[in-house]
């Protein structure tokens, strides 16, 4: 029986523009890492892998643009949060994507 690869974890790329130009009381800095904790949270840490990226053309007043890219690498889009919400927002849509429960966990991290 011929070994499976795991799924490629969905990537979550985050606008750094976006996390820098945010008010100092929001923690834009910290967001990804807060992002990380919501996801892991839901059970969502092995299928999902945060990565800052730069201008994703999305520039919203007090919001973070998000680059949703699910493991299957088609269907990415932009998904916009609210940094008050310490990453629940984002951890929510990506739960309802399709497969991302369903899967087996990716096998480690880099």
């Amino acid at each position: 029986m011929p070994a499976t690869e795991p799924p490629e974890p969905t990537e979550l790329h985050v606008c750094h523009r976006c996390l820098v130009r945010l008010e100092a009381s929001a923690g834009g800095v910290d967001l990804p890492r807060r992002l990380r904790e919501a996801l892991a949270g839901r059970g969502l840490a092995e299928r999902t892998r945060v990565m800052a990226s730069g201008c994703l053309g999305e520039c919203p007043r007090g919001l973070v643009s998000v680059l949703v890219v699910p493991d299957s690498g088609s269907g990415a889009h932009v998904q916009l949060i609210d940094p008050a919400k310490d990453g629940a927002d984002l951890a929510e849509h990506v739960g309802r994507l399709p497969g991302v429960q369903d899967g087996p966990p990716r096998a480690g991290r880099p």
